[in-house]
């Protein structure tokens, strides 16, 4: 059985739909520029593949190609897609409502961008609005990655001391992932910390926090990196997002206490 939305027949959905335990992943990444020697599409690309490797170990439906994240600070790049701030909330809060609507009350979504992290917190406490018939779980670029990039047989293989952007790490993945897109050959010189913002980049965090030391849009080395480190990575991440997937799927408590919580939202006489 296929768990992919867009492959499902819509004869096959519904029994899907039970058999994933009313469970769907949706990865959501952006369309930007990574260096000179990655494709736009880098991080719904990986961690679509992450997603695809992930629910072969633990069901879930997974949703299809999602690129509408934030990325206003790269805008100054050819490819960048950014949706204006309403707009971007509104989509994203209607395909949920669709994804209920097709018998999902455990939505997942999966961030594979950094931009998108301060936005996708933010809109999850917005939920908080009104009850819903479904119950979302974000999980965040810490939540996956970080167990298996501050491991220490990932820090064994890691040669770059700078990776934030389109460096070691992500080059690694893409070139397990989607080598035919990966361009080493135009790799440019280390992105560094241009630290142009001074004194107030340690006091605040201003609109230009990102564009001050990464004005190409490329931070770290990628010339480290390797197909076999990669392949590290996507084992390592997909066996992560697998075990949120089940906890997720095994999850009663968030359900029961959005209902508890909800129940006691209206003071005074409930309206009818």
């Amino acid at each position: 059985m296929t768990w992919k939305w867009e492959e499902l027949t819509a004869h096959d959905f519904p029994g899907a739909v039970t058999a994933a335990q009313q469970t769907c992943v949706l990865p959501i990444g952006v369309l930007e520029k990574h260096g000179e020697h990655l494709p736009t599409g880098t991080d719904l690309l990986s961690s679509r593949a992450v997603a695809e490797r992930a629910i072969e170990i633990e069901p879930a439906i997974l949703f299809p190609w999602y690129y509408f994240g934030q990325i206003h600070e790269a805008k100054q790049w050819p490819g960048a897609v950014a949706l204006r701030r309403e707009l971007l909330s509104d989509v994203l809060e209607n395909l949920l409502s669709e994804i209920a609507r097709n018998g999902m009350n455990k939505i997942i979504l999966l961030n594979g961008h950094g931009g998108n992290e301060s936005f996708l917190e933010f809109f999850t406490m917005l939920l908080l609005e009104r009850p819903r018939p479904y119950t979302v779980y974000t999980v965040r670029l810490r939540d996956y990655m970080a167990p298996i990039t501050s491991s220490a047989e990932w820090k064994a293989q890691m040669k770059s001391e700078e990776d934030h952007h389109a460096g070691e790490m992500e080059t690694s993945l893409m070139l397990a992932v989607r080598p035919d897109l990966v361009k080493m050959q135009d790799m440019g010189a280390p992105g560094l910390p241009q630290q142009r913002l001074g004194p107030v980049a340690d006091l605040a965090r201003t609109t230009m926090f990102w564009y001050a030391d990464y004005p190409d849009h490329y931070a770290g080395d990628a010339s480290a990196a390797t197909v076999d480190k990669g392949r590290f990575l996507l084992d390592g991440l997909a066996a992560r997002v697998a075990e949120i997937i089940k906890a997720v799927k095994a999850d009663t408590a968030t359900p029961a206490l959005e209902a508890e919580y909800f129940a006691r939202w209206q003071h005074g006489k409930p309206k009818k």
